[in-house]
């Protein structure tokens, strides 16, 4: 009996590490309680299986060696770990050091469990988590209000976000449009691993562009152009016949001047132009020359110490200390609170040049795992620019996003999904 019950648990055990990655998967458009339970029961069924033998060590070292890049993530947690030692404000230390711990978890869950992943079950986990996600916030919607796509304005007003039309309701603007491009850059580079009809892909880009529209985010308008710009390129360099180039270059262009029409981009390169032609600084009123201010301020923190940062928890009092310095120009942005802004500069001011360094060693990896073909390339990008708007691990949010796709690139860089024909 105890040994008919062991086997059966192994079994259970098994079953559910397998689809752990796929149930994270799934969890992760969904809100972040969704995926930070799945998270725990990964790991803990992970445990079990390890503790009834489930595990070969021999195995977890060839892993190691052949995918040990995602151990940056490790080291990158025990820096921020270590910058508690010099942080005052403990308390926003230890919260920013929870908030990393998927950087430990995953990657050891990666490691373990390589031998178990399917990647293309994966991804249409995510795919089918993406599509549950806006179902039922659409739903809520129409429950909620007779439906809030006319409070959008269709982007055109600069005021409008994705949260204030409740379209999605589980992740922050940002984080929401991130997964959207990484949708985008699976159907736009692994279009055949994924294997659906052209016109369903095409039908389905078309939808993600115009949710990126609608969202608002500047970030998103701009990674969807440069996705669109890099898969112009790849198929420039395809076998495909003339006709066949100039039609998908056809609906490739038409989004991008769509997406461009956005009034938040519109007004972040008018912003931009007038930044850089005045010598008096302009009072931060519109997203663009708030993140400008508070660029500035972060520089010249991080001149004053460009080697260990300020210590995990007190980068955040640095910031606000030095916007106190200009209380009428920079008053909003002292209410508020904000950080960096800038995920390379946030790492920067809590543990010196060496987050930033972690963060472009890592994103160097995700292009060197697939031979820095197009759509590495592309994830790349999306998580660079994203970072480059935003403290993306500032949240639990940017944290999962990021070390879950980091990992299952790397790990699963022999997988039949990656090691397919890219689409033409």
């Amino acid at each position: 009996m105890i040994n008919d019950f062991q086997f059966t648990f192994k079994q259970l055990c098994g079953w559910m590490v397998k689809n752990g990655a796929v149930i994270f998967a799934f969890s992760i458009p969904l809100h972040m309680l969704c995926s930070s339970y799945a998270l725990i029961i990964w790991s803990l069924f992970s445990i079990f299986y390890l503790l009834v033998g489930g595990y070969s060590s021999n195995e977890f070292i060839n892993v190691f060696k052949k995918t040990k890049s995602i151990g940056f993530f490790i080291v990158l947690y025990v820096f921020l770990l270590f910058g508690l030692f010099s942080s005052e404000n403990l308390i926003a230390g230890i919260e920013k050091v929870s908030i990393t711990i998927p950087f430990v978890i995953l990657p050891v869950l990666f490691w373990v469990n390589k031998k178990l992943l399917n990647v293309k079950l994966v991804l249409n986990a995510f795919f089918l988590g993406l599509v549950v996600s806006l179902v039922i916030s659409a739903v809520c919607a129409i429950a909620v209000d007779n439906f809030l796509i006319p409070n959008f304005h269709l982007g055109l007003d600069s005021g409008t976000s994705y949260a204030q039309g409740g379209f999605n309701i589980f992740h922050h603007p940002s984080y929401f449009s991130m997964l959207v491009t990484i949708a985008m850059a699976l159907l736009l580079f692994q279009f055949e691993s994924i294997s659906i009809a052209q016109w369903v892909r095409i039908a389905i880009l078309v939808l993600c562009a115009s949710l990126i529209f609608l969202i608002s985010s500047k970030a998103g308008v701009l990674i969807s152009i440069v996705l669109f710009l890099i898969k112009s390129v790849h198929v420039l360099l395809s076998k495909s016949r003339p006709f066949s180039k100039l039609l998908i270059i056809f609906t490739i262009v038409v989004p991008s001047i769509f997406l461009f029409q956005n009034k938040r981009v519109q007004n972040m390169v008018t912003d931009f132009n007038d930044i850089l032609q005045q010598e008096t600084p302009i009072h931060p009123t519109e997203s663009t020359a708030m993140r400008w201010s508070i660029w500035e301020k972060a520089v010249l923190l991080i001149l004053e110490k460009p080697i260990f940062g300020y210590g995990t928890g007190d980068a955040n009092d640095e910031l606000m200390n030095a916007y106190k310095q200009e209380p009428e120009l920079l008053n909003e942005i002292i209410v508020r609170k904000y950080n960096a802004h800038n995920t390379f500069f946030q790492l920067w001011l809590m543990i010196g040049f060496t987050g930033p360094a972690f963060i472009c060693i890592i994103l160097l990896s995700v292009m060197n795992a697939l031979k820095f073909n197009f759509f590495s390339t592309a994830m790349a990008l999306i998580f660079f620019l994203n970072f480059l708007f935003e403290s993306m691990l500032d949240r639990h949010a940017g944290v999962m996003i990021f070390t879950f796709f980091v990992c299952l690139i790397i790990v699963g860089k022999d997988s039949a999904f990656f090691q397919r024909k890219l689409a033409r």
